[in-house]
């Protein structure tokens, strides 16, 4: 037979599970006022806050799940989840040091974007390792697939093949893996990972988009504060848990 998950494996818990869930529900709710106030904000105040609340989720958030891990006693699902955060953080601390020196334009397509892709397979990883695996209806897989298809051939049709159509690709790509990856790995029982998901892997599907098309839209930098919330719910709902799964053999 396929391999199946058994629990549990400790995870932080008591006062030290406290203090991480309410750090990262404070930086879900400044996400969340964030959003509400960007068009009360200048675009360049707007950019500043969101990307230090994005880097802030991120390195926390791999901080979290390294300690996750040792209380665990070495549980690989948080090891990559860790891995995953943090390749975002730096990914996301060098995409936004570009736009510091005016290089705005050259952010995208670039090698930052490999770097954030990566993020995505990394946490996909993550799912697989850590969480118990869950059959979920067949639809719900073949909507993602289509979508991950059918808006990147359409980018390819308007633009041609080329760099940035790839990247776009390649986002759509790694956001559908994400998400089949988790709905299969037991997302629908955690409503905080699967939202924090959604909200993560909607944010960076929209981005390649805006990048092509909508650079000068005033309001989709707003997908900035989709990811300091996704990231959070994600840490918030995985350390609630409070056990992660362990992969053995099943004869």
């Amino acid at each position: 037979m396929m391999n199946t998950p058994v629990t549990p494996a400790v995870c932080p818990d008591g006062p030290a599970l406290n203090l991480i869930t309410g750090f990262f529900w404070a930086i879900g709710g400044g996400a969340v006022v964030l959003a509400l106030v960007i068009l009360l904000l200048p675009d360049k105040v707007f950019l500043a806050i969101s990307n230090y609340l994005q880097i802030i989720a991120a390195i926390a958030g791999a901080l979290a799940f390294l300690y996750a891990w040792r209380r665990s006693g070495g549980e690989e699902g948080f090891l990559y989840a860790a891995g995953g955060f943090g390749l975002w953080g730096c990914s996301n601390i060098a995409w936004y040091a570009v736009v510091l020196t005016g290089q705005r334009a050259l952010v995208f397509p670039s090698i930052i974007d490999l770097g954030m892709i990566a993020s995505f397979l990394l946490l996909s990883r993550a799912f697989r390792s850590g969480l118990p695996r869950k059959q979920v209806p067949g639809y719900l897989l073949v909507a993602i697939l289509a979508v991950c298809l059918i808006i990147p051939a359409g980018v390819m049709v308007i633009t041609g093949i080329n760099a940035s159509s790839i990247i776009t690709l390649a986002y759509f790509f790694a956001c559908g893996s994400f998400l089949v990856m988790g709905l299969n790995h037991s997302l629908p029982a955690y409503r905080e990972i699967l939202a924090g998901a959604l909200l993560f892997a909607i944010a960076f599907m929209i981005y390649p988009l805006r990048e092509l098309f909508f650079a000068d839209n005033p309001v989709l930098p707003v997908i900035g504060t989709f990811v300091s919330a996704g990231l959070s719910l994600i840490v918030i709902g995985w350390l609630s848990i409070r056990t992660t799964a362990k992969i053995t053999g099943e004869t």
